[in-house]
């Protein structure tokens, strides 16, 4: 049994503020998404990859950045901030309330675009041992990803750690598309 897995980082993205809509945001740039086959746009069975930072945007999590407290990666990580490039100076970001919640949102509002229902992972950064010793992208929150199986619950984590891989490559790409994972959908959020 063989599987082809595709991957399309979204660039394109407009800055997010307060106030929102996520899906209203991004649908444009997944519709100019040009796949391998030729064929453009998102599926209702495709897994859009979206990192948290833009779902904290839109919820205003930010912060005052304490530099002290910064330096010292590991007390700022423990409360629950997100850094990212793309912050501006001296102010961080919380990981956005309620994760879940927000997918299935995003998740509606990509459905009324394009159909069918695709899943959505918010995704957030997570430190292994002491900085610069690893990090990984995870699932903060998901939508239409099936958790009833310990496939479903792995592969969120899977899909989150690969779309930060993609996203990570160029700052401009907080969104990334991934086709042919259907057998872990499901129809509700």
């Amino acid at each position: 049994m063989s599987f082809v897995y595709e991957l399309v980082p979204v660039h394109g993205i407009p800055a997010v503020t307060k106030g929102d809509d996520i899906a209203a945001v991004i649908s444009p740039a997944l519709a100019a998404v040009t796949w391998a086959d030729g064929s453009t746009g998102l599926r209702g069975t495709d897994i859009v990859v979206i990192a948290g930072k833009i779902v904290a945007k839109a919820q205003g999590k930010y912060t005052r950045r304490d530099e002290i407290r910064a330096e010292a990666f590991e007390d700022f990580d423990a409360m629950n901030l997100l850094m990212f490039r793309a912050v501006p100076p001296k102010l961080a970001l919380y990981r956005p309330e309620k994760p879940d919640e927000a997918a299935g949102q995003i998740r509606r509002g990509l459905a009324a675009r394009f159909g069918g229902r695709p899943g959505v992972i918010v995704t957030g950064s997570e430190r292994e041992r002491k900085r610069g010793q690893g990090r990984r992208d995870i699932a903060l929150g998901s939508a239409g990803v099936d958790y009833a199986t310990e496939r479903g619950e792995a592969i969120a984590d899977v899909l989150a750690a690969i779309g930060g891989l993609a996203m990570n490559q160029s700052e401009d790409c907080p969104v990334v598309v991934i086709r042919g994972v259907n057998d872990v959908l499901t129809y509700e959020d």
